[in-house]
């Protein structure tokens, strides 16, 4: 049917802008100062993190569908909380952001920021891989 499985049509966007976007404020924090790069950090972030909700809302729906298999639950517990940390780490910068526009400016603020940009890659790796796992290797949301 058109919506099986739901989940891989909403994934790909807050993928990259989040990854994207954490680059660009990182490269931004660790010295490299053009005026434009917190403009379009934030605006990718803040993109990609809308994008969670549909993302996390069709990842359910579709868990729904997967088999029970021990393996599978296996790769989807990690790949639900990768989810889940995304919308916190990432919510956390964005509140970060409100409180304060000129936040990647703080010095004080830099190593907060520094470890929550590390926390949503290292997130979004996890998610990644065992989003691939799912798919590739146990062929969950796969015709065969």
């Amino acid at each position: 049917s058109i919506l099986d499985p739901l989940h891989p049509r909403f994934v790909h966007f807050p993928v990259a802008l989040l990854a994207t976007g954490s680059v660009i404020a990182l490269i931004y924090l660790l010295g490299w100062r053009r005026a434009a790069l917190p403009v379009v950090a934030w605006a990718m972030l803040f993109l990609g993190w809308l994008g969670i909700f549909p993302t996390i809302l069709s990842g359910l729906i579709d868990r729904n569908r997967a088999p029970g298999d021990p393996a599978v639950v296996a790769a989807l517990n990690p790949h639900i909380a990768a989810g889940f940390g995304l919308l916190i780490v990432y919510g956390w910068l964005l509140y970060e952001r409100l409180r304060s526009p000129v936040v990647l400016d703080q010095s004080r603020r830099r190593v907060l920021l520094l470890g929550l940009l590390l926390a949503g890659l290292v997130l979004l790796l996890v998610g990644g891989w065992s989003g691939g796992k799912l798919v590739y290797e146990l062929g969950v949301g796969v015709r065969r």
